[in-house]
């Protein structure tokens, strides 16, 4: 536990208390001291030692100071009663409501303390023999209430930024940050300082914002669903009209079509709008956002099934349908993903062949084959996928070639050979990877430079980094590796504080957090890695509770369970990784009853019992150990037979073997370990054969060969 009194809360990042001293300069020694014996007890201590050569920007600094702070400390002093800077230090910390916590360092009358701090009890240091126990007075201090006081000041400071820059709408606070404040403010404990009057101005109108927003959205939803339903009748009753009375004039069955296609068009342009606005807004549970979405499909297919349709109307269908899918895999839906990708490509596909010249035509049907691939992914389908990329690349390089001055289509090509390095890096393919994740850099790099305030570029270009981060890595590059993914970091980092409702972004940098973490425990940087997987598990916890039927999230939070789960095991806190590792597999196992299709959630579950079983073997329990190895190994086995193409899941399942041999070793079955090591080594001697220069798997193999010969000598 930490000795600032506070135990971190389960996959929080630890988090230093801050406190401002406010002293004279000629207490600085004093100073010194009692910064030096804070930061021993795990404080965070704010001074300013700074000349004071330019006073504005020295003010505007101690402001920051005192602004960041949880606790002012005010070293009482003659010199420091008399002080002007530090009453106006004084003055500034109480307009924010700061707790103060006065020390005596040389006693001064009463009528000389400021106002402010009069009331309060004093902790006296003048006794130089009883510093340490007046320290632990201090620390106690410090430490009561802590966790509100720490949102005192996250919420005084926001409030401050909101009311800096003119009280903007996007400064305000969003589900669930805004229920957690509203929480915060009704729950002060007696001896807190109450919430500044402007902090509880912005919760209030936070509130009053979030509110307007949800009614304003209800309202749209119903609305557009009102208005393409009556627009459906009216066009079905029209040209029912003019079909069944033939006599009706030429003129009212062009009007019955023109309604017709208008009603169309908003169908088309609802489903688009609503998996648009579903897919990076918090809040909105993943079985709503299913239910909608089918119904405003159910309508688009009506609709087009009605009449002759348009190519124009074919071409809004497939692109709303396109926009689905994207939707459709972030909650998990991988059947209804992948009916409306092909769907869509299909739509592109004939339009695209009725009219070659067409460039936006060809442009979407390369983008339809990306989302075909993209589900193809999902589903386990490396070969497919790598086909359905390919021909889309083959596309959208062709238009980049005749028009490079057009930044939307090379950024497509970028995006291309991404998906492609991907898929290869999933093969094994490490090579290829990295040189079609250098290729989709390259061009990405050249338009972020050109448009630093590109946030579309900006999140490419992270994601680049991370790419060939992970192709590094997978090399034996982990310190090259790890360097790009602190640079793929920090561009997240700065997307999220200008746009942090941003679900895409918050989930995107959670990851970033944990690929840092899987990296410096690589390099035996334990506790770095501890913190990076809690900063990562902080952030996507706050996503998964604000709608616990988002299936992606959900994930997240099993494998961020299972990463702290590695660390503490490395850390020899078995019990803990443990629980850590069985609150990882009760979320995969739920996932994979949700559904059974997905390969990522099957080889998820399959890494929650092998890590299971790692523990209990540690543990002595044997039998438990074999049980979970086996329903590992039987997961990882279907895996590798529904894809032999999959090196990833053929080298889970060499290393699954490996797990189930060091149980049979520890039970003393020699010929049951022997059988299993060698299964595990004809998988791996297959999979070096395609890349012989695949560290991570010749580092596999030469460990299955180390068991097998301490078991024949």
């Amino acid at each position: 536990m930490p000795r600032n009194g506070e135990a971190p809360s389960r996959g929080a990042p630890a988090q230093k208390t801050k406190i401002f001293i406010s002293y004279s300069r000629q207490d600085m020694a004093f100073a010194d001291r009692l910064e030096a014996a804070l930061i021993e007890r795990e404080f965070e201590p704010l001074l300013d030692r700074t000349e004071i050569y330019a006073f504005e920007d020295w003010w505007r600094r101690i402001q920051a100071l005192i602004g960041q702070a949880d606790t002012v400390i005010f070293v009482l002093s003659p010199q420091s009663v008399a002080s002007p800077v530090c009453a106006k230090e004084v003055a500034f910390a109480a307009s924010l409501n700061k707790r103060f916590a006065p020390v005596v360092l040389r006693r001064v009358e009463d009528k000389q303390v400021p106002e402010a701090l009069s009331r309060l009890n004093f902790i006296f240091f003048d006794d130089e023999m009883r510093f340490a126990d007046n320290l632990d007075r201090l620390c106690e201090a410090l430490s009561t209430d802590i966790e509100w006081i720490r949102k005192h000041t996250e919420y005084g400071e926001a409030a401050r930024r909101w009311a800096a820059g003119g009280r903007p709408g996007g400064l305000l606070l969003r589900s669930p940050v805004l229920e957690e404040a509203e929480r915060w403010i009704a729950s002060r404990p007696h001896s807190a300082p109450t919430a500044t009057e402007q902090t509880q101005t912005f919760i209030a109108e936070s509130r009053r914002g979030m509110t307007n927003r949800r009614n304003i959205l209800t309202g749209s939803l119903a609305a557009g669903l009102i208005i393409a339903l009556a627009l459906a009748g009216l066009a079905y009753w029209q040209r029912g009209v003019a079909i069944e009375q033939q006599r009706i004039a030429q003129q009212q069955r062009q009007r019955a079509e023109a309604t017709l296609a208008a009603a169309t068009e908003t169908a088309n342009s609802l489903v688009f709008d609503l998996a648009q606005r579903f897919r990076n807004t918090m809040g909105i549970p993943a079985d709503l956002v299913k239910d909608i979405l089918g119904r405003a499909r159910a309508l688009q297919e009506q609709l087009t099934r009605s009449g002759e349709v348009s190519p124009e109307l074919r071409r809004s269908a497939a692109a709303a349908l396109d926009e689905t899918v994207n939707s459709l895999l972030t909650i998990g839906d991988t059947a209804g993903a992948r009916s409306a990708a092909e769907q869509a490509r299909q739509t592109f596909a004939d339009l695209a062949g009725s009219e070659p010249a067409n460039t936006d035509w060809q442009r979407q049907l390369s983008m339809s084959l990306n989302k075909v691939g993209s589900v193809q992914v999902a589903q386990g389908d490396l070969v497919g996928a790598l086909a359905s990329f390919r021909e889309g690349l083959a596309i959208i390089d062709r238009l980049a070639k005749s028009d490079p001055g057009n930044a939307g289509w090379q950024r497509d090509v970028s995006a291309s050979y991404q998906r492609i390095g991907d898929v290869q890096a999933a093969q094994g393919d490490l090579a290829g990877a990295l040189a079609s994740h250098r290729n989709s850099f390259a061009i990405i790099d050249r338009q972020a430079k050109s448009d630093p305030d590109n946030v579309d570029w900006q999140r490419d270009l992270s994601m680049c980094h991370g790419k060939i981060a992970d192709d590094l890595s997978a090399q034996g590059d982990l310190a090259q590796g790890l360097a790009n993914w602190q640079s793929a970091h920090a561009i997240l980092r700065h997307l999220v504080e200008t746009n942090y409702n941003n679900a895409a972004w918050q989930r995107e940098l959670s990851v970033s957090s944990d690929k840092i973490g899987d990296l410096q425990a690589a390099q035996n940087d334990l506790g770095g890695a501890l913190a990076s997987y809690r900063e990562g598990l902080a952030i996507i916890d706050r996503l998964a509770k604000s709608d616990p039927r988002n299936a992606a999230w959900q994930r997240d939070l099993s494998v961020s369970d299972n990463k702290i789960g590695d660390i503490q095991a490395a850390q020899g806190d078995l019990p803990g990784a443990l629980a850590s590792f069985q609150d990882g597999l009760a979320i995969a196992d739920r996932l994979v009853k949700s559904d059974p299709d997905n390969a990522d959630w099957q080889r998820d579950l399959s890494v929650s019992y092998s890590k299971i079983g790692t523990v209990q073997a540690v543990q002595a329990d044997l039998a438990g150990a074999l049980a979970s190895f086996r329903q590992s190994l039987a997961i990882r086995d279907r895996l590798a037979k529904s894809d032999p193409s999959n090196a990833g899941w053929q080298r889970d399942l060499a290393l699954g073997y490996g797990k189930l041999a060091l149980a049979y070793i520890q039970s003393n079955d020699r010929d049951a370990a022997l059988a299993a090591l060698g299964q595990g080594k004809a998988i791996m001697d297959r999979l070096i054969k395609l890349s012989p220069d695949n560290a991570g798997w010749k580092s596999l193999l030469a460990w299955l060969e180390e068991q097998i010969a301490g078991l024949t000598r």
